[in-house]
């Protein structure tokens, strides 16, 4: 039970994860820089399009995207980073842009491992300072 919190273990499921995810991938026969190209655009995107859903859509509609935020968000803090990340990389290693870099620039730090990993928890935790009110005044 224990080495389901050891970070190796951790960090072995999300490879896994990506892995798994990479074979389903390959039956598409779309080659990879385009399945990474489109994957990472997605990725950059869909936190601002969840944000105009929690702004414009039904509120029911916003509610339900809820569950699946936290479940990703967890994703990410369990598995030791992001999976999408990962994936992205493994399908096109000689392009190591992140989706944190672009924030990164903007605040002024360094473009690494840890910087990247930090500034997405600070991000999450913005993101969500945002949402909860949005919600809770739309649902008044």
């Amino acid at each position: 039970m224990l080495n389901y919190f050891d970070v190796e273990c951790r960090k072995k499921y999300r490879k896994q994860l990506v892995n798994w995810l990479y074979e389903i991938l390959k039956r598409t026969n779309c080659p990879n820089d385009i399945l990474a190209f489109v994957i990472k655009a997605w990725h950059f995107v869909i936190p601002y399009l969840c944000m105009l859903i929690f702004i414009f859509a039904p509120i029911h509609l916003a509610v339900m995207l809820i569950p699946l935020l936290i479940l990703y968000m967890m994703m990410f803090f369990y598995l030791k980073g992001c999976f999408v990340s990962h994936l992205e990389y493994k399908l096109c290693p000689s392009n190591a842009i992140n989706i944190m870099d672009p924030y990164l620039v903007l605040v002024g730090w360094p473009i690494n491992d840890e910087n990247r990993h930090y500034i997405t928890h600070v991000l999450i935790f913005v993101y969500f300072l945002f949402v909860l009110p949005i919600l809770y005044v739309r649902s008044e």
